[in-house]
């Protein structure tokens, strides 16, 4: 049975619609082409540059979209899709202390958030023949 990693993509094109399915049998390598472009290429005889490119908002530690992409890979061995989920774009920033509580936290003893994190965000996919 094929196991499929799945990127959703903010920006879809025809040719992939609002989510990208590949089967991860058929990846060979994957490369960190840019800050915000990574490369997934594909065993393929005829030529070397059957590939996706994955263009993605930046991340905050480098190579971190291929880390997930791996992760993905090696994920869910019982299932048939695994979905990479994004690294870190923007850590969160706690409040300061003093914020509320003397420690910088809330009434019920959270700790408050002046920045959510935000994750990358996969844009959209070009296939390359």
């Amino acid at each position: 049975m094929a196991k499929y990693i799945k990127l959703n993509l903010t920006a879809p094109g025809a040719a992939t619609g609002s989510e990208l399915l590949i089967n991860i049998d058929q990846i060979t390598r994957l490369v960190t082409a840019s800050t915000t472009t990574t490369d997934i290429f594909f065993d393929n005889v005829v030529t070397a540059t059957k590939k996706w490119t994955i263009t993605h908002t930046a991340p905050l530690v480098a190579n971190a979209v291929l880390d997930a992409i791996q992760s993905a890979m090696t994920a869910n061995p019982g299932g048939v899709r695994s979905t990479v989920v994004g690294p870190i774009n923007t850590a969160q920033v706690p409040a300061a202390q003093g914020a509320g509580a003397a420690d910088g936290r809330g009434p019920n003893g959270q700790l408050l958030i002046t920045q959510p994190q935000v994750n990358v965000t996969f844009t959209s996919a070009a296939f390359t023949a």
